[in-house]
């Protein structure tokens, strides 16, 4: 009986550490409505500024929406995109520079005319950041790698065998 016990609050012990560590819970939709701009809702459990960051499937830069951190009801409202377009998309909750939680994968959706997911008509402002020098922090980190620049000197060919 001791055994039994002593495994079962091993077990609760796991699921609740298991539950601090995912702080940020989502259910993907399979497709947004194109034209409109996707409401996603939430459950978040850390302290600080929410963010989405999503990108073309195929491209390079992460763009960024800011969202609404209320604990359970926390959401981010999405840029439109048209019919046919693929999107990658993950959520971060940072305090300053320091990320506190993100999502679990990168997701992955399909924009399509016949989704009935919802979405957000009467939004006063979307702020979208696509700077690659902005204060985001995916942003900075794909900035500092093209900014590393060669200082190796050129190799000597044929036609310049000093290398000049």
């Amino acid at each position: 009986m001791r055994k039994l016990t002593l495994a079962i609050a091993l077990f609760s012990l796991a699921a609740a550490a298991g539950a601090q560590q995912n702080p940020i819970i989502y259910s993907p939709a399979s497709c947004w409505l194109g034209g409109e701009m996707a409401a996603l809702p939430l459950q978040v459990s850390a302290e600080g500024d929410l963010r989405a960051f999503f990108r073309h499937v195929g491209t390079v830069d992460w763009c960024s929406v800011e969202g609404v951190n209320r604990g359970p009801l926390s959401n981010v409202t999405m840029p439109k995109f048209i019919n046919g377009d693929e999107i990658e998309y993950f959520f971060v909750v940072a305090q300053g520079k320091r990320v506190v939680a993100k999502s679990e994968q990168i997701y992955r959706v399909k924009i399509t005319d016949g989704c009935e997911t919802p979405y957000a008509r009467h939004t006063i402002m979307l702020v979208v950041n696509c700077t690659p020098n902005g204060s985001g922090q995916i942003g900075s980190s794909i900035a500092s790698g093209f900014a590393v620049t060669s200082t190796s000197p050129k190799p000597a060919s044929p036609s310049n065998p000093n290398g000049q």
